[in-house]
């Protein structure tokens, strides 16, 4: 379950771009919830609650995304936090 919360967060995060602003707090919202979800073992309702916690910050994500996802894509790709993110990905957590 941990692992469909990253692959939710990552996707949100992919959907939505960073020149150092509000798409680089979208990466850091994608690592910070990652690691949130895999410290609660499966634990449904410490996941809703980190999902429930990031609600807001997911929304402003999504919205950032639809406005135009390529540059939301490409700005991502420039914050600091991405490399750790795609790290996160690949390995699946």
């Amino acid at each position: 379950m941990k692992k469909l919360i990253f692959c939710a967060s990552a996707a949100l995060v992919m959907l939505a771009s960073c020149g150092k602003s509000e798409v680089c707090d979208c990466v850091d919202t994608a690592i910070n919830m990652s690691k949130e979800a895999d410290a609660a073992k499966e634990d449904m309702t410490k996941i809703k609650a980190i999902q429930d916690k990031n609600k807001a910050a997911i929304d402003k994500c999504v919205k950032l995304n639809e406005k135009d996802s390529k540059k939301f894509e490409e700005d991502m790709k420039k914050c600091d936090n991405y490399a750790e993110m795609e790290k996160m990905m690949k390995e699946g957590k």
